[in-house]
């Protein structure tokens, strides 16, 4: 059961995160045919929320690894992956 809490709680600010993004993008009007500005923007959004649920995540994964005292390349590679495959999914439309 205090196991159960503990991972709600790493994981808590990554929903709530998600939560807010949600409701911007729910409240943002939306329509079908996007062009130009609104295109721009509403993608700039997107790949906002693909960095910012990245780096908590990661943060909250994988908080050892650090750029500036790793030493094995297959750790650095990995968080490169992590963040452009949710950056690519959040850009993809979710």
């Amino acid at each position: 059961m205090v196991e159960r809490k503990n991972k709600l709680k790493r994981v808590i600010v990554d929903i709530l995160v998600l939560i807010t993004i949600g409701l911007i993008l729910f409240i943002l009007p939306v329509r079908i045919e996007k062009q130009g500005l609104e295109l721009f923007l509403f993608k700039f959004l997107l790949v906002s929320a693909g960095v910012v649920h990245a780096h908590i995540s990661r943060k909250l994964m994988f908080p050892y690894i650090d750029f500036k005292t790793e030493t094995k390349q297959m750790s650095k590679v990995l968080i490169i992956v992590w963040y452009a495959t949710f950056i690519w999914a959040w850009a993809r439309g979710g």
